[in-house]
């Protein structure tokens, strides 16, 4: 199932659309913030992930040093792009608005994917680049400018 990403990333985008909509359906009705919701919405993935991944205890708990490395970029650079990220949905006059503007960052992954696979092979995997993914990244930054503009 690894090798199929892209109905991996389908069946993604169809189980995002719910989970985007109860930040905001629990802070109205539930009175439950969305930084409290991001804690136990990252709880149930992460215990979904132990039981059905498929991954052995040895493999989920790598050397000290690399679950370190994984937790400082957790606790600095995840928690504030998911912690604004949440909160962003549950006030913005459209859910779908802050999320389409977020997820701009894969125009950003795109191009330095491609500047580190040159660079630095070793450390990361090859990657596709073509005319019709650049404009797609491109319609990407045009999008995401035209529902910065309307806000």
């Amino acid at each position: 199932m690894s090798g199929n990403w892209l109905g991996q990333s389908v069946v993604a985008m169809l189980c995002l659309v719910p989970a985007w909509l109860a930040i905001g359906f629990f802070d109205r009705n539930y009175q439950i913030k969305p930084d409290v919701f991001l804690i136990w919405y990252f709880l149930g993935i992460a215990i979904t992930s132990v039981l059905f991944g498929g991954s052995s205890l040895s493999t989920i708990v790598p050397s000290g040093k690399l679950v370190l490395a994984i937790l400082l970029i957790g606790l600095t650079i995840g928690a504030i792009a998911n912690i604004l990220l949440f909160r962003a949905v549950a006030g913005a006059p459209n859910p779908g608005l802050p999320v389409a503007i977020a997820n701009v960052a894969s125009v950003g992954v795109f191009l330095v994917a491609a500047l580190l696979s040159r660079w630095a092979p070793n450390y990361f995997n090859s990657v596709k680049t073509d005319g019709w993914s650049f404009l797609g990244v491109v319609l990407a930054i045009i999008g995401a400018s035209l529902i910065a503009i309307r806000r």
